[in-house]
């Protein structure tokens, strides 16, 4: 048996022709020859016989010619088996050495071989053989859509042939005996310059100079008139080296002073994760560069890893590509692809030529790409490519090279090999998941990992989301994840094999969202920094309710334009947010972006009161600043904000951005009011560069603009965070300014808030009078207005002022007043403080049993308050108490704890006091290696938060532990009473 496509396609059985049957089932016997050995799709067989519009009947035709060639295979007595049906179409697989496109291959090889020994008699001989199998054009009188292109490229080997035995003739230096061939292929391939030049290298070696000029005129006149161009540099070096007498000697290819390609392909994944039947056959398609220009297009929906997959196999088959891998991004995705004029004169510069050497026109830069790869053997990876159009033009012509393409279409209109990478297999999903999360997790739940994956749809980026939601939250249970996936469908289900059309680019993705969908992806895009996001703001910008919000959020992600981020937050990827954005500046009117905008700016500034008042820290009462634009309805906003402190925790670095966008916007009373209603959190969590980084931008508008209560409200915030890291006259400057302002705008609450802010930093600094009369004041004021936090605030330092200045009676008046103030008010903040300084008030006078009372009464307050650091500031000072008496095991567990639970809750202020407690109980038992690394630890966060008067302590410790004297600033002023974890307003004060 014998298939012939060098000529007219013919199976011959015994040296008789078999009858193949009708045009279709011609054609399409020639298309699996051409692709021998190698499953081809049911969607390639179709393309490939009728191009991009099929009958609809194509499928039902395919099976009957398939159904056919099978019986005159076996009628011919050869075996149907050798068709074989695989997944999603046909196989076949002819016997070796069956086929005459083979034979002349491997005979084409064997002479290149010959010649490279230096024996090109030989290589004669056996080329001679080889282009004796051609009985005419390749596949002859083929009537099919991809007939003409593979006619083509069987014409490309044939004179590529033709090439290399003219190279052995020259090498054998019998030139003569080939230039009427020579002539004669060059007439009928007047723009072949391969064959032009070796016809006038063997006209002017054999002294027949005056023919070889005309024939380099003629090529001259063919290239100008036929593509506007002048022949090639080969040529015209040629010309000239024969104007001027000398006798060129040609060179072999590996010799030739040609410009030079790189090895541009990125670097591999370092997990590369399944793929193993794709890579197989890709492999095997760019492993036998000789045979033929290989063409691949690798094709698929995002985040299947295209490019992870072209850049693998690149790499894989380096070695058979010795000249070069050129790696070129065509931007297909953007909107606004690379055209190939741009993309040849990169792919140029990548081969080698200097910019100054590139044509100017598209048509000659297609041209010298094309001649530059004709003598090398080198692989172009082309990355995102939008349309067949894009890479036409850059297919190799040429054995040597290969062309492989990634793209979200399937690239019907080009003739190539196609590999679609779908979901992954479920065993290399879970491999992909464990090479994020873990092996130890995934053995753990198996059940669990198996629902997870298959819920991602096994597409790989799905399961990268899984696994980083999964890595990023150690405690997060694969069960739990798999619940906040429940309710998605898989994505992008109708990108299957068979869809030719060009899919998902960002375009056509935005047209077929629905309207409010798509109206929700823009303004999204333009009024949300670059960070994940809740949910529910797509109801916000959207002003519709929340679940129309979450369906609309369902149909965003399910088109992979909203990705999920873990705990049911998205995020939006930079180009896809670049594109949403570009959108609404042209799609949605202006107003309507302001308006989105304030009403996102409105949500986030109600569950930051909310969110605030839940905490219950403040003692300043509500600022007196612009209410909210918009919020969403109340369950929905208690549910979101139940968790004060997880819900600061998960949109801290969002609300940072939605403030200062809000400055840019000019939205100053709502970026003051959020700033003021963050502040307890940044306080509490020791988020100082936040709490700075919100409140002066604020500041700076205010004062510009002439806001004086938004002015006022970050004065007196500012003030306490100077007060907190030991700037005093920082603090002492922005306080004044806040009392002046509430004067001015006689806001009584505020005014007694900078008294009260005032009184704290005199009492810091010494200046125990004037920080009695401000403090005194403030409490009157609160007083007044029926503020009862602010009045336990002021009573609280006045306590402060007395304690430190050895008044015990006045100081246990003022605390004890503090505790009833609050009771009444069902205050458990500021009765929890008060506790805790009656204890600390006993414990300076030796009534060490009464202290322990009251550090125990108010741990059973943050108990009850359900605040874990409340309780703690409580054992806090029943560790440090026992050390004092002596129990110091006791007193290090206590301590221990508590710097335990400071660790878990971010609460820094808190690690270094106990750490500064647990040195000097080491240094009183004589443990100064254990003293030492906790005062190190302290100093550490002290340099980290901005503490300097706590780090010049615990400097001082340290020179104390290395005998280098006494802390010397225990001179300069009295130790502030209070070294609990809260540096601030939220328990009172420093």
């Amino acid at each position: 048996m014998r298939f012939l496509m060098l000529g007219e396609l013919h199976l011959l059985v015994g040296g008789t022709p078999v009858p193949l049957g009708p045009p279709k089932q011609r054609a399409l016997l020639a298309l699996l020859l051409l692709r021998r050995n190698q499953p081809m799709l049911m969607s390639r067989i179709v393309s490939g016989i009728w191009g991009p519009t099929p009958p609809a009947t194509a499928r039902a035709q395919v099976h009957t010619h398939v159904a056919g060639l099978r019986g005159l295979l076996d009628t011919a007595g050869v075996g149907r088996d050798l068709l074989r049906t695989v997944p999603a179409g046909y196989l076949l697989r002819p016997p070796p050495g069956s086929v005459d496109l083979d034979d002349f291959e491997e005979q084409v090889g064997s002479a290149r071989r010959l010649l490279d020994d230096g024996r090109p008699d030989a290589a004669v001989t056996t080329l001679r053989s080889a282009l004796r199998l051609w009985r005419g054009s390749g596949l002859d009188g083929l009537r099919a859509a991809f007939a003409t292109e593979a006619a083509e490229q069987l014409d490309h080997r044939r004179l590529a042939a033709f090439e290399l035995l003219a190279d052995a003739y020259h090498a054998a230096h019998r030139d003569a005996e080939l230039i009427p061939e020579l002539y004669e292929l060059s007439t009928d391939h007047p723009l072949h310059e391969g064959l032009r030049h070796r016809l006038m290298l063997a006209l002017h070696r054999n002294g027949r100079t005056a023919d070889a000029l005309r024939v380099y005129r003629e090529g001259w006149n063919v290239t100008t008139r036929e593509l506007g161009i002048e022949p090639g540099a080969r040529l015209r070096e040629l010309e000239a080296a024969i104007l001027q007498g000398e006798q060129p000697v040609r060179r072999a290819p590996a010799a030739q002073a040609a410009p030079s390609a790189g090895f541009q392909l990125p670097p591999d994944a370092p997990a590369f994760v399944g793929r193993a039947r794709e890579r197989d056959r890709v492999l095997s398609w760019l492993g036998t560069p000789d045979e033929g220009p290989a063409a691949v297009v690798v094709s698929g929906p995002p985040g299947v890893g295209k490019t992870t997959f072209a850049v693998h196999v690149g790499r894989a088959v380096r070695e058979q590509y010795p000249d070069g891998q050129l790696f070129l991004p065509m931007h297909g995705s953007s909107g606004t692809p690379m055209p190939a004029a741009e993309a040849a004169a990169t792919l140029l510069r990548g081969l080698g030529f200097a910019g100054a050497a590139i044509p100017d026109k598209e048509t000659e830069r297609l041209a010298l790409y094309r001649t530059a790869l004709a003598e090398r053997r080198v692989l172009i990876v082309l990355d995102d490519v939008a349309g067949a159009a894009d890479v036409r033009g850059l297919l190799p012509g040429a054995p040597g090279c290969a062309l492989l393409v990634t793209s979200r279409s399937t690239l019907a209109g080009i003739d190539a090999d196609r590999v679609r990478l779908g979901p992954l297999s479920a065993e290399e999903a879970l491999a992909l998941l464990a090479s994020m999360a873990g092996d130890d997790r995934i053995a753990d739940d198996p059940a669990s990992a198996a629902r997870l994956v298959r819920r991602c749809g096994y597409l790989p980026l799905a399961v990268r989301i899984a696994g980083a939601r999964l890595t990023g939250n150690s405690q997060r249970r694969l069960a739990e994840l798999n619940a906040a996936l429940r309710d998605q469908r898989r994505r992008l289900d109708e990108l299957t094999v068979e869809d030719l059309a060009v899919r998902t680019v960002l375009a056509s993705a935005d047209r077929r969202l629905s309207a409010p969908a798509r109206e929700a992806f823009h303004l999204l895009s333009s009024s949300l920094p670059a960070h994940d996001v809740a949910g529910w703001t797509v109801a916000a910008v959207l002003d519709v309710p929340p679940s129309r919000g979450e369906r609309i959020v369902d149909e965003l992600a399910d088109t992979n334009l909203l990705l999920p981020a873990g705990h049911g937050r998205y995020r939006l990827h930079d180009l896809v947010r670049l594109y949403g954005r570009e959108r609404a500046l042209l799609d949605v009117p202006p107003e309507r972006r302001e308006a989105a905008a304030g009403r996102l700016r409105g949500a986030y500034l109600d569950l930051a009161i909310r969110a605030e008042r839940q905490f219950g820290g403040g003692f300043v009462g509500a600022a007196p600043l612009t209410a909210p634009a918009w919020s969403l309805p109340e369950p929905v906003a208690r549910r979101l904000v139940a968790d004060p402190v997880a819900w600061f925790e998960a949109e801290r670095v969002l609300l940072g951005a939605v403030v200062r966008r809000a400055v840019r916007d000019g939205a100053i009373g709502t970026a003051a009011g959020l700033a003021a209603a963050l502040a307890v959190f940044y306080e509490s969590r020791t988020y100082f560069d936040d709490w700075r980084a919100t409140h002066e931008p604020v500041l700076e508008a205010a004062r510009r603009t002439g806001d004086d209560a938004a002015a006022m409200v970050m004065l007196r915030n500012l003030g306490e965070l100077h007060t907190i890291q030991d700037r005093y006259t920082i603090a002492v400057t922005c306080f004044d300014e806040a009392l002046a302002h509430a004067r001015h705008l006689r806001d009584l609450g505020y005014e007694a808030a900078a008294l009260s802010g005032l009184g704290y930093v005199h009492r810091l600094t010494g200046e125990y009078d004037r920080a009695a009369v401000c403090l005194s004041a403030a409490g009157r004021l609160s007083q007044r207005i029926g503020n009862v936090p602010g009045q336990v605030y002021a009573g609280y330092g006045l306590g402060l002022v007395h304690l430190e200045t050895r008044r015990w009676a006045e100081a246990r008046e003022h605390f004890t007043t503090c505790l009833r103030l609050s009771r009444s008010a069902g205050y458990l903040p500021g009765e929890a403080q008060a506790l805790r300084c009656l204890g600390r008030a006993d414990q300076r006078e030796g009534r060490y049993a009464s202290a322990e009372r009251h550090f125990s009464k108010a741990k059973e307050v943050g108990e009850r308050l359900g605040d874990r650091l409340v309780e703690t500031y409580a054992v806090q000072w029943l560790g440090d108490l026992r050390i004092r008496l002596g129990d110091h095991d006791e007193g290090v567990r206590l301590l221990h704890g508590c710097l335990a639970v400071y660790r878990e809750c971010g609460q820094r202020f808190g690690q270094a006091m106990t750490l500064l407690s647990l040195a000097d109980a080491a240094t009183a038992t004589g443990r100064t290696g254990p003293a030492r690394h906790y005062l190190v630890q302290a100093l550490h966060i002290w340099e980290r938060i901005g503490s300097p008067y706590w780090l010049e302590r615990a400097r001082a410790a340290l020179a104390v532990l290395d005998g280098r004297g006494p802390p010397a600033h225990e001179a300069a002023r009295p130790e502030p009473v209070t070294r609990e974890g809260a540096p601030g307003g939220r328990e009172a004060g420093p």
